[in-house]
């Protein structure tokens, strides 16, 4: 599966998806980023001359996430981590935070964090939002890379496939990734054969799909397909 099969956000495919890590949030902008974090109110109470330092946050949960976003595609996954964590502060039912929390725990191998943020982005999520899709997709890849549970896993990518048509090819690319594991290989096939079908010409999400194919193919020993997804796989690496 590899870790960084996991979504970030919502700009990873389709172009509005490359980040998918681009579900919808945007990019900060300049003004954004050049947003002092904290505002500093001083008192002075009496004739003593005591000041008292009120520090009050101005940035909203939203403005948070856009920051921790932001860091994390400059690789500064300890400074995202903390602007989600504020953005929680703000709103304890911002989704997205948890979402981002997840997707930054998974990277780092911490399974059963990354499952917690997800089951939080989605407890907190409206059930039938489309972009939710995402949460149900992750939390798949949570149990995918710690082995766990595979037809819970299966049962989540079928509720995101429900959700989200638009980006079916994802999640019967996770769904493939499964029946693989469960040694299901005609219905991985199958799966995988659909994903390329809804890919939609998408270099990065037909990279990922052929990658899985390959694997399938060289399980089952069918050395022909197996060249063949390979070959495919190199053309879409010039």
């Amino acid at each position: 599966m590899g870790k960084n099969r996991v979504r970030d956000n919502f700009n990873c495919t389709k172009g509005a998806m490359r980040s998918e890590s681009s579900q919808k949030f945007g990019v900060c902008s300049s003004e954004l980023l050049l947003t002092t974090c904290y505002l500093l109110l001083t008192v002075f109470s009496g004739c003593a001359g005591h000041k008292i330092i009120i520090i009050k946050d101005p940035l909203k949960a939203e403005e948070h996430i856009k920051l921790a976003q932001v860091y994390e595609t400059k690789g500064e996954m300890e400074l995202a981590v903390e602007e989600y964590k504020k953005a929680l502060e703000e709103d304890k039912t911002n989704s997205m935070a948890y979402f981002g929390l997840g997707s930054i725990s998974f990277k780092k191998g911490k399974y059963g964090d990354a499952e917690d943020y997800y089951k939080k982005a989605i407890e907190n999520a409206p059930a039938d939002e489309p972009r939710n899709a995402m949460f149900y997709n992750n939390l798949s890849c949570v149990y995918i890379e710690a082995n766990k549970d595979l037809k819970e896993a299966e049962r989540l990518v079928q509720r995101a496939l429900l959700l989200d048509a638009e980006r079916a090819g994802i999640y019967q690319d996770t769904l493939g990734v499964i029946y693989t594991k469960l040694k299901e290989y005609e219905k991985a096939d199958e799966a995988f054969l659909s994903a390329l079908q809804n890919a939609h010409e998408d270099a990065i999400a037909l990279r990922y799909i052929y990658q899985h194919l390959s694997e399938l193919y060289r399980l089952q020993g069918n050395k022909d397909r197996f060249h063949e997804t390979v070959e495919r796989l190199k053309g879409l690496g010039k």
